[in-house]
């Protein structure tokens, strides 16, 4: 790996030294010289802190080191877009450009990652077909649980699991399961919502910081989408079940090694909330 000072443009303000955790860059007599360079982790910390343009990185790519312009950082829009964003389970039949998707996913790329791995990779699933047999496959799933409550031994077992306070979350779907069977008759979807694409977010399975990793880049996806006018909302029950499912991950295509840690649809909303929503109060403590 090649890095330069070009020494004609560098001012020696150390900062390429200061912001190396790599302890690739030293101050050697007051000048900045490149020590480790086999020891980069490709940050690309030392080309974005650097203020004139005196570093060369052969294993980067330069033309997308770009000057930030603060004038854009505006933290009432970002206010904005935090709180103003809202799960959508309600999507227009509409298809999302691909180059569109393709924007969101190269914006969330610089997404922070552990020791900078850059593990993360996208699953974009637009395939109706696909989308209809994921749905189908985890509510399938849920009914017969929903069915077999309602006959010996099963309806026994429900009443005595309903008897502890952490069956709540068993019991909020189970309870109204019959409406949600009715409504799925209907056309409706509880699972992907009908949504036209699916975004599955994945890194080594296993791995350090894997699903942190991968959490970082969902909530980008998120944000920056409905900065774009789409919509999004998080399916924890799809996540949950790739994980214990071989067969949807054969499903979906999921690489070898690989784990999907965030799921996420995305469309174009059925219709807007025009306000905020209310939240508990944080919890916090000073120490």
């Amino acid at each position: 790996m090649k890095i330069r000072r070009i020494e004609d443009k560098c001012t020696k303000c150390m900062l390429c030294v200061k912001d190396c955790v790599s302890v690739v860059w030293k101050d050697i007599n007051g000048i900045p010289e490149i020590v480790a360079p086999d020891d980069c982790n490709s940050c690309s910390h030392c080309l974005a802190v650097c203020p004139h343009g005196a570093i060369e990185h052969d294993g980067l790519d330069q033309a997308q080191i770009q000057k930030i312009d603060p004038d854009f950082i505006d933290s009432e829009v970002y206010e904005t877009i935090a709180r103003g964003r809202r799960s959508v389970r309600q999507y227009k039949d509409k298809n999302i450009p691909n180059e569109l998707i393709e924007k969101v996913i190269s914006l969330v790329n610089h997404s922070p990652t552990a020791s900078n791995s850059q593990n993360v990779g996208y699953l974009v699933i637009s395939d109706k077909k696909i989308l209809r047999n994921i749905s189908n496959a985890i509510f399938g799933f849920a009914r017969k649980i929903f069915y077999l409550t309602k006959k010996f031994p099963g309806n026994l077992i429900y009443k005595i699991i309903k008897i502890f306070p952490a069956s709540d979350i068993i019991t909020r779907y189970l309870e109204p399961m019959q409406y949600y069977i009715d409504e799925t008759k209907k056309g409706r979807d509880f699972i992907l919502h009908n949504a036209p694409v699916l975004i599955l977010v994945h890194a080594p399975k296993n791995g350090n910081f894997s699903n942190e990793n991968c959490n970082i880049s969902a909530g980008n996806i998120m944000n920056y989408a409905y900065s774009l006018g789409l919509g999004t909302c998080y399916i924890g029950f799809l996540n949950l079940s790739l994980k214990y499912s071989k067969k949807l991950r054969n499903l979906v295509k999921l690489p070898g090694g690989r784990m999907i840690y965030a799921c996420i649809i995305i469309g174009y909303p059925a219709y807007k909330h025009a306000n905020t929503a209310s939240r508990k109060k944080p919890v916090m403590k000073w120490v």
